[in-house]
């Protein structure tokens, strides 16, 4: 997040300061992950972990429900990583102002599997 500068206070998950950034970063993936026609019915939540130095990098973890009858076809195709991934991505380059203290830099996008 280019627009947030990161101090001491972020490094310490029990601080205000990034307890109020985890509930508004949290937030906003939560709305985006709800309102997506492919995604919305299967998230759960988005957990803020962290947030690091350089600019603010944060850690997160997204959660999906899947579906015991549907899981090969969820885990393969529509909650696939790079689904997942890429409808983030389009959300971020969608970000309309540069200059909103929440946004987030398209290219610094990074998502791993976790279990």
């Amino acid at each position: 997040m280019p627009n947030q500068v990161f101090t001491d206070e972020l490094a310490t998950n029990s601080s205000n300061k990034s307890q109020t950034l985890a509930t508004e970063l949290g937030t906003k993936l939560s709305d985006l992950f709800k309102t997506s026609s492919a995604l919305g019915r299967y998230f759960i939540n988005a957990e803020i972990h962290a947030f690091r130095n350089g600019l603010v990098i944060a850690d997160y973890k997204l959660t999906f429900h899947m579906p015991e009858e549907e899981k090969d076809q969820l885990r393969n195709f529509t909650l696939s990583r790079e689904m997942v991934y890429n409808v983030f991505r389009q959300f971020l380059y969608d970000q309309e102002s540069e200059s909103d203290p929440m946004f987030i830099d398209p290219a610094s996008l990074k998502m791993v599997l976790g279990n």
